[in-house]
């Protein structure tokens, strides 16, 4: 399902983490003389820290483990008073504070700490044994932002980190960055909200759209011929289902619609982290010699293959394990599925017009409902207004500035955050907002070079010293 598509940045990142899991020496900082010595030895951490479960309840002290990272490697001077690059990981396990390579050249140049806090019901920061809906309940953005809060508290006041921290993130870990700065200012100079749709939308067409845009004419025919292939053999016969299925390794998939949200997010995710290219040339050679579906299920399973996840993995059909331990290693798709139903939406249905739509028109917004149904019970559909007038809508308020919006021109979630499109974008000049040509979805964090992308993270750079000196 093309949630994958938000959520796989953390994989690809993820993967330049090597060294992420090395275990420290566990320490307590009892005196603030100790801070330098504790520090300086401490350089890396994969450490758990008590967190509340419930922060907006005060008679409920349960708390959880939740994972957390610390990097001084790069830290000049006093570590008490060097600034902190405070890295949000996002809907998977977090694999630390490092390997993120904007971050790492940030922390090198303002000889910062980098510090990474596990997201509550992902990875090891399990509040519960069980993702069931009567357990999840306590997942959602705001318990999100009051976690990230509680342990900023935590570590400048027993881990010494008393300089100015800076948040940044990607994806939903951008939206965090900046609703974290949006509701605690005290606590963050600024922030880096890299491709974060911060904007909720339960029917998000546009996402297909933009899709089929990028894609170019003869790559979306291509598409929609393969699409209309592949529905005329699932209802051909079972038989003729079934031997489609195994072409996409898809043959766990039992629901024929999770099936097809699979088949549209193999060219959703060539597109939208910048392979457009490989897979449009690969299908279209296949449209050519006669074997277009063929071509279509080589090239988009290998592109799953390459992200280390499954077909099934990637179906709604994969977030119905209520086993935590079943989402180590990838993305935490039952959780993620749980804050689309119940906060953001994103639901990325067939364009309204067939002839500009990318994936089958059974992909609708009653689909996706339904399988909030299936997945949780919930029979009321997700409120995007009420996420809306929480968050997006007081980012134009007064007061509210040093949030820096980087969006590539080729991502279709740009749709949904800070740019020169959005009608709001210049109503409050305290935001600043880039788009980077030929650019996909957080690519400015990442390690690719273009003349964009170098004046993206050069702006960010510029920003970070004027937000350090302030």
């Amino acid at each position: 399902m093309n949630q994958l598509s938000i959520i796989v940045f953390s994989l690809v990142l993820g993967s330049q983490n090597a060294s992420a899991d090395m275990s420290m020496i566990q320490y307590k900082i009892a005196h603030r003389h100790q801070t330098k010595i504790l520090l300086e030895e401490k350089m890396m951490t994969d450490q758990n820290f008590d967190q509340k479960i419930d922060h907006f309840s005060n008679s409920d002290q349960r708390t959880f483990k939740q994972r957390y990272f610390v990097d001084s490697s790069l830290v000049k001077g006093d570590p008490a008073s060097a600034p902190v690059i405070y890295y949000f990981c996002g809907e998977g396990t977090c694999e630390g504070a490092t390997g993120t390579p904007l971050v790492d050249a940030i922390a090198q140049k303002y000889g910062a700490h980098r510090v990474a806090l596990e997201h509550r019901y992902y990875g090891y920061s399990q509040p519960f044994t069980t993702l069931t809906p009567a357990n999840m309940r306590y997942l959602s953005m705001e318990q999100a932002i009051e976690d990230l809060a509680n342990f900023e508290h935590f570590a400048q006041e027993q881990l010494g980190l008393r300089g100015k921290w800076i948040s940044v993130g990607g994806s939903y870990s951008g939206e965090l960055s900046a609703f974290y700065r949006l509701k605690h200012p005290e606590l963050v100079v600024g922030s880096l909200a890299s491709s974060a749709p911060v904007l909720s939308k339960d029917n998000f067409e546009e996402y297909d759209h933009y899709v089929a845009e990028v894609a170019g004419p003869e790559c979306l025919k291509a598409i929609q011929l393969t699409v209309a292939d592949v529905e005329s053999k699932l209802k051909a016969s079972s038989s003729s289902a079934k031997a489609v299925k195994k072409l996409f390794n898809s043959d766990m998939i039992v629901d024929n619609v999770d099936f097809l949200y699979v088949l549209a997010d193999m060219a959703a995710i060539a597109i939208q982290y910048g392979y457009q290219k490989q897979f449009c040339d690969q299908i279209t050679a296949g449209s050519k010699s006669g074997q277009l579906t063929e071509s279509y299920a080589k090239v988009g399973t290998q592109l799953l293959s390459n992200f280390g996840i499954t077909a099934l993995q990637d179906s709604f059909q994969g977030a119905e394990s209520i086993k935590p331990e079943d989402y180590l290693g990838w993305a935490g798709m039952r959780s993620w599925m749980y804050q689309s139903c119940t906060e953001f939406g994103y639901y990325q249905v067939a364009y309204s017009n067939p002839a500009e739509a990318s994936r089958s028109s059974s992909i609708t917004l009653q689909y996706h409902n339904n399988v909030c149904k299936r997945l949780f019970g919930l029979m009321t559909p997700v409120n995007v207004n009420q996420t809306n007038r929480t968050f997006y809508n007081n980012l134009f308020g007064a007061g509210v500035k040093n949030i820096f919006f980087t969006n590539g021109s080729n991502d279709p979630w740009s749709n949904l955050s800070i740019t020169e499109k959005n009608p709001n974008a210049e109503s409050n000049p305290g935001l600043k907002f880039f788009t980077i040509s030929g650019s996909a979805h957080c690519d400015d964090l990442g390690s690719r070079v273009s003349t964009a992308l170098t004046q993206a993270r050069s702006e960010f750079d510029l920003l970070v010293g004027q937000w350090i000196s302030e």
